[in-house]
């Protein structure tokens, strides 16, 4: 997750430094052409590339910073995990915890005490999302 802010702001960073020395190689270009003492009328319009660049560049941060803290409120749901026994003679309830989202995973969990249980082949996991009370 670091990693991809840290992707955006090198892209941001690369493309802020690129326009700036493609700027200054158009201010030496004007001072040359105002040497001449041409007239140019198309130049006196600019258009307002630096506030495009820096309204975008902040549209990415915050769309980055607001998937990070999505992101990271999304892993924290508490969710409640029971495991079924499935025998011949039936389902066999062993157990109800407590698991982080980011702590679930195919073939075990570490519950919100930090108990690691591993899930055998006969076994089955029920989940559900506990009340945010």
């Amino acid at each position: 997750m670091l990693g991809k802010l840290l992707v955006t702001l090198i892209v941001g960073g690369i493309i802020y430094f690129s326009w700036r020395n493609q700027q200054n190689k158009n201010n030496t270009t004007v001072e040359q052409e105002k040497n001449r003492c041409l007239p140019a009328p198309y130049d006196q319009v600019k258009p307002p590339i630096k506030l495009i660049f820096s309204v975008a560049l902040g549209v990415i941060i915050l769309v980055t910073i607001a998937w990070m803290v999505y992101d990271w409120k999304d892993q924290r749901t508490l969710l409640e995990v029971q495991i079924i026994t499935s025998t011949s003679a039936g389902n066999h309830y062993i157990g109800t915890y407590q698991v982080y989202k980011k702590d679930l995973q195919e073939r075990g969990f570490i519950t919100k005490d930090g108990q690691i249980v591993r899930i055998a082949s006969n076994e089955r996991l029920e989940v559900r999302q506990l009340d945010a009370n």
